[in-house]
């Protein structure tokens, strides 16, 4: 009896004294925790609806755009645009929902590295990105991101295809800045390349993440490589550099890649654009930001997580396979299919048959 009396003594003293602790404890956590959620744009950016769909890149655009190397060469005479804006996650990140930003806030987890997202139902099917492209973009921007889409044929098995009746696509329109969402989410998401914005690097940089990459500077292990001056970050913008966790990202077994076209630039959210924000640790290596296209490392990331065995393109049809130039074979001996100049385009075609073109 007095056993009983005693247990039933210790449950009320738990129910009154511990759980409210208890409790309290775990209100001011989540009190805590929404305090650190950062002020960015939750939803859809941007109005896809009220665009106006323009031609898809043709086959000899992206030809052309291959040939033509000054299309590379556009660098940024300051910071990148992608770390000067303030209204997106990371500055250019589109965020779905607000638990989706808890998630990449809040978890910590100690052996989260690499830059690729870990849901395969997030990957594109059949390494396949269906597109709609706005009627917005000049001739010359349009190159732009043929040759962002181009290297990307060149150096994976992706593929960007004109949409039709695909559910899932990409919308690319001058909208809010730099951005994309991270991976395929489902239905239409938009990736803006608005002023600014239409660099090689930067659009090499917003289609990754559409494709599933984080930046690379937000890796767990980012402080093994560089060092943040947190000092001269701008003023609630520090969430800018907030490191990832393993439930949104996986390990791809790559080392940390300073030169990757995911990097933040160094002088990223910088308050005094003189002064670093970002240094690496080790002796000799380079940060560039978006001014560089891919990194081997980039390249081997991409072909890692869609398991791309090679390049191969998908073989295009005989039809209209042949030399309508003068001298096509010998032209090609000389390599004038390759040789990256005016001719080269003209090559390609008017010698299809012999640059292998067909």
């Amino acid at each position: 009896m007095v056993d009983g009396a005693l247990d039933l003594f210790i449950v009320k003293m738990f129910v009154c004294k511990v759980v409210p602790i208890i409790l309290a404890a775990l209100l001011t956590v989540v009190k805590t925790n929404e305090e650190d959620i950062p002020n960015v744009t939750i939803g859809e950016p941007n109005d896809p609806s009220s665009d106006v769909v323009g031609q898809p890149i043709s086959e000899a655009e992206l030809e052309a755009a291959l040939a033509d190397e000054s299309l590379t060469t556009n660098q940024l005479e300051d910071s990148s645009p992608i770390t000067q804006q303030g209204s997106f996650f990371q500055g250019d990140i589109q965020i779905q929902t607000k638990d989706q930003l808890i998630e990449i806030m809040q978890k910590h987890e100690t052996d989260g590295q690499s830059s690729a997202i870990s849901n395969p139902r997030m990957k594109w099917a059949k390494a396949q990105v269906p597109y709609f492209l706005s009627s917005s973009f000049s001739r010359g921007e349009r190159a732009v991101i043929a040759r962002a889409m181009a290297e990307y044929r060149q150096q994976t098995c992706i593929r960007f295809i004109p949409r039709t009746t695909h559910r899932d696509y990409i919308h690319i329109l001058k909208g809010e800045g730099c951005s994309s969402m991270v991976g395929s989410v489902g239905g239409a998401q938009t990736v803006s390349l608005g002023r600014g914005c239409v660099h090689y690097g930067i659009v090499l940089h917003e289609l990754m993440h559409a494709l599933g990459f984080w930046h690379e500077q937000s890796r767990f292990d980012r402080d093994d490589h560089v060092n943040i001056n947190w000092s001269n970050v701008i003023t609630n913008m520090e969430y800018n550099f907030k490191k990832k966790t393993r439930s949104v990202s996986q390990d791809l077994g790559l080392a940390y890649d300073y030169a990757s076209v995911m990097h933040y630039d160094q002088y990223a959210f910088a308050r005094n654009q003189k002064v670093l924000t970002i240094t690496p640790k080790k002796r000799g290596a380079q940060i560039y930001g978006t001014d560089r296209g891919f990194s081997e490392l980039d390249k081997k990331s991409l072909n890692l997580l869609y398991e791309c065995s090679g390049t191969t393109q998908p073989k295009p049809t005989k039809s209209g396979c042949v030399d309508k130039g003068q001298r096509c074979a010998a032209r090609a001996k000389l390599g004038q299919c390759r040789s990256n100049t005016q001719l080269t385009i003209w090559m390609h075609n008017n010698c299809k048959k012999s640059c292998n073109k067909c």
